[in-house]
């Protein structure tokens, strides 16, 4: 009789960062396109309450969601692991396998949980040492690990940005997406911010951007590899 041995999969998370307009969904796009799993914002089925959406408690509540549905897929992902899928990934250029195998999955987020500091009408800053300190017990206890990515786009070029994309789905109007005033203290506040990696998009290379995100990971690959 055979034993198998189960080895729990690293999951690295990219949590793509940046104001409405910095170009994170076409970077989803490209992404999915090559074979990456994607989570976009709205996998998430939040419920209608009488208190407002942007509320602390109703934010307090999408970040719980959003670590969970991580640890979900961890005990997917792990309990999966045996029955490794990946002939049946499609190959490209990019070599997909390198980051969804047995022993590796990377996947990508369109927003993290420190989203909720800033989208929270009032006392958003409550979440940040809650939010930091989770992601810290996930490394820690789990084999999860989350990675910020904020894709940094100077002010008139992010304006310029906006208003094509305005032009092309004027209902975006309804997130505030025409206050120039809102843009900048959006800008602002991810300006103030210290992230795991700060990428350069004033402009848009979807090709550059998977080089530079990917290269670390392969990197920490092979030294993990060579102990």
């Amino acid at each position: 009789m055979t034993v198998k041995t189960i080895t729990k999969k690293l999951i690295t998370v990219l949590c793509l960062k940046g104001c409405h307009g910095s170009g994170k969904t076409e970077l989803c796009k490209y992404f999915s396109k090559v074979g990456f799993t994607v989570l976009d914002e709205a996998f998430l089925d939040m419920p209608t309450f009488s208190i407002p959406n942007q509320s602390l408690t109703m934010e307090t509540v999408w970040v719980s969601n959003w670590f969970q549905r991580l640890l979900k897929m961890e005990l997917i992902e792990n309990s999966n692991n045996n029955n490794n899928n990946n002939n049946n990934k499609n190959n490209n250029n990019h070599n997909i396998n390198k980051f969804d195998n047995q022993h590796h999955k990377v996947f990508i987020a369109d927003r993290s949980p420190f989203s909720a500091i800033l989208y929270s009408q009032n006392n958003g800053h409550y979440l940040d040492p809650i939010i930091s300190e989770q992601i810290k017990e996930l490394k820690k206890y789990t084999n999860i690990d989350i990675k910020t990515v904020y894709l940094r786009v100077e002010k008139d070029v992010l304006w310029e940005r906006i208003q094509k994309r305005l032009q092309e789905q004027p209902e975006r109007k309804k997130y505030n997406e025409d206050n120039y005033q809102w843009m900048h203290d959006t800008v602002n506040f991810y300006d103030s911010r210290k992230w795991d990696y700060v990428i350069e998009n004033n402009t848009f290379s979807p090709e550059s951007i998977f080089t530079q995100l990917t290269t670390p990971i392969l990197e920490k690959q092979e030294q993990q590899q060579q102990k």
